[in-house]
């Protein structure tokens, strides 16, 4: 099933993430209207590198669902980069002052956890195979 749906997944995964490209053309407009947070100019570099990473992330998902000598290096880099986001939304419950932040990302860190989620669920589904070809051989 992940390995049949891998195109379908990067494509439309790499879409939600591309999404992110607004932080760095705007970020104002991002973190107020999406985050519902005020907007800092202090931390304005910050805001549109992680916008335009996680944008080209996203492009690159994108990119790999034609170009399939990209999609295992790509699929690692957005599982690390979702990984640690997931991680960071699940430590940010136990700190008290910045748990509020959860509600204004839970976008983020639901779709971060799908990503990851499908791509453990890809990788097994593929060592099985190659488990199931050794076997045949």
């Amino acid at each position: 099933m992940f390995q049949k749906n891998l195109k379908l997944f990067l494509l439309v995964g790499g879409a939600i993430t591309m999404f992110a490209v607004i932080y760095a053309i705007n970020p104002g407009l991002a973190l107020e209207k999406i985050n519902r947070l005020p907007y800092d100019t202090s931390y304005v570099f910050l805001i549109r590198h992680w916008g335009i990473m996680v944008g080209l992330m996203g492009f690159f998902m994108c990119y790999s669902a034609y170009k399939e000598s990209w999609r295992e290096p790509i699929i690692l880099f957005s599982f690390i980069e979702k990984l640690f986001m997931v991680y960071l939304y699940i430590s940010n419950v136990f700190d008290v002052e910045t748990s509020y932040l959860n509600e204004r990302f839970q976008a983020f860190g639901i779709t971060d956890l799908l990503i990851v989620a499908y791509t453990i669920g890809y990788w097994f589904e593929k060592y099985k195979s190659n488990e199931m070809d050794k076997n045949l051989i």
